[in-house]
């Protein structure tokens, strides 16, 4: 059911029976007797003259509105738009981690004699180094530290003594690893699994971010589930504000009294949270162009259906010429739509239906489609008026043609439809390359928020359309 927008104007001049002194009042709503989505007004006159205040009005608005919100400095945020953030990531603000003291254990002769054999041989009185940091890599071993930095020890798993082999870490375990520097590695001497990596979903959150409880499998188990409370110190408070329940995590931790308790008292032992990041799929750029691109070809040949094979109708005016506001809305409205389903496509592949919605939209990007739907009404309403003074005003074209975007009703080009139509096509092509990068890593998160413009193409964006109004209310010329 097509409904139209009705506008009933008073005019200035006329006395509002209210207040007894002159006034212009807006009064509308939506009503299907509005008939051929015309704006009507109340007055003939006022609509002869209606190029003045009400013009004034829609372009002050235009105006006003990006340069007032454009250039508000952006809310400083905890996270990062599609990053996943690590509390650890800067080395300086994290305090180290504190190593329990503990006597160097005897080296074993096995790995003595590795070292002397296949490794360089060992210097009069070895100095054993440590290192703290979870293992990204197994065979080799490869461990990444709290300060981002990556080592690999030798030997490999297959040539490591049973000691050793005994001791073998797995793929996120907290690890204190005993090494001796040799030209060609860091061989290892000791290994010390000090804290475990969980992936699961967050259930709950303490109302001070000082807790959360992570719904995830047992490892040796993974039909159970289970809740397990880490304590969250005040470093990982901004990361856990911007977390939601339902959100997918990874986080290490560690276990007051060891990380393999297996008393009573282990139930009951605090786990502290050293690293903590949402759970992200990375997307190829070839796949996140492709998502783009399906989506813009489905919503065409869902235009294509509706229209009964004549797409371009949805932009094009009465006097069966394109019309340049028309455009710009159809085209603004086409992409933001495609990249919003191309965004939830990848959601549910990475994270399942779970996580199908969820995505919101920013204030700049919010302000920039509002100013197109605008310059649409605008236009609208100033060829309304025009027509209804002079009906022989615009004569029907012959046919349509690309040009008639960039030109005036006499098929001269003009420079405010012309510059209308190429801000509105530079702001697409930026906006559809960020709208991919966007998608390079999808996050599980219950809520995103859509890449947002900044406030210098929501500036030329808002300034282009005020300059396509105020030319078309002045007339050609």
């Amino acid at each position: 059911m097509d409904f139209y927008s009705c506008w009933n104007i008073l005019p200035p001049g006329s006395n509002s029976p209210e207040s007894g002194r002159d006034e212009v009042r807006f009064q509308g709503g939506f009503n299907r007797n509005c008939g051929e989505n015309r704006i009507t007004f109340a007055g003939a006159k006022w609509v002869n003259n209606m190029n003045n205040r009400k013009l004034l009005l829609i372009l002050a608005l235009l105006l006003l509105t990006p340069l007032v919100h454009g250039q508000e400095a952006v809310p400083p945020s905890s996270i990062g738009q599609n990053q996943s953030m690590n509390a650890n990531a800067n080395p300086k603000a994290q305090p180290q981690p504190q190593l329990q003291s503990q006597p160097h254990r005897q080296l074993l002769p096995q790995t003595q004699a590795q070292l002397a054999g296949g490794q360089g041989e060992l210097p009069p009185n070895p100095v054993p180094v440590k290192f703290e940091g979870i293992v990204v890599q197994v065979d080799p071993l490869a461990v990444k530290s709290v300060s981002g930095d990556v080592q690999t020890f030798i030997p490999s798993r297959q040539e490591a003594p049973a000691g050793l082999r005994a001791d073998w870490p797995n793929s996120g375990d907290l690890v204190l690893l005993t090494y001796v520097p040799r030209a060609r590695g860091h061989a290892l001497t000791d290994i010390e699994i000090v804290g475990k990596t969980i992936v699961g979903t967050i259930k709950e959150i303490a109302e001070d971010d000082s807790w959360i409880v992570v719904r995830t499998q047992l490892p040796e188990k993974r039909e159970y589930e289970v809740n397990i409370p880490l304590q969250a110190s005040t470093d990982f408070k901004p990361l856990v504000s911007a977390m939601r329940q339902g959100d997918g995590i990874r986080a290490t931790y560690v276990r007051e009294g060891g990380i393999n308790s297996s008393d009573e008292t282990a139930l009951v032992r605090i786990n502290h949270v050293r690293s903590l990041e949402w759970q992200s799929e990375p997307i190829g750029r070839a796949a996140r162009w492709a998502s783009l691109l399906i989506a813009i070809f489905v919503l065409f040949m869902l235009a294509y259906i509706f229209t009964r094979g004549h797409p371009t109708h949805l932009y094009l005016g009465r006097d069966n010429r394109y019309s340049s506001s028309k455009f710009q809305t159809f085209l603004w409205f086409w992409l933001v739509i495609s990249a919003y389903i191309a965004i939830v496509s990848h959601r549910i592949a990475a994270a399942g239906w779970s996580y199908v919605g969820g995505v919101d939209i920013p204030p700049h990007l919010l302000i920039l489609s509002g100013i197109s739907v605008l310059t649409f009404a605008g236009a609208k309403a100033i060829t309304t008026g025009k027509v209804d003074e002079k009906p022989d005003l615009k004569q029907p074209a012959p046919e349509p043609k690309a040009t008639d975007l960039i030109c005036d009703d006499n098929n001269r080009p003009d420079l405010g439809d012309f510059q209308m139509v190429a801000i509105t096509i530079l702001t697409v092509i930026i906006y559809a390359i960020s709208a991919v990068e966007f998608m390079e890593n999808i996050e599980f998160r219950r809520v995103v928020t859509m890449p947002d413009v900044d406030a210098t193409l929501l500036s030329i964006f808002g300034l282009g359309q005020a300059a396509y109004l105020g030319k078309k209310a002045a007339g050609e010329g």
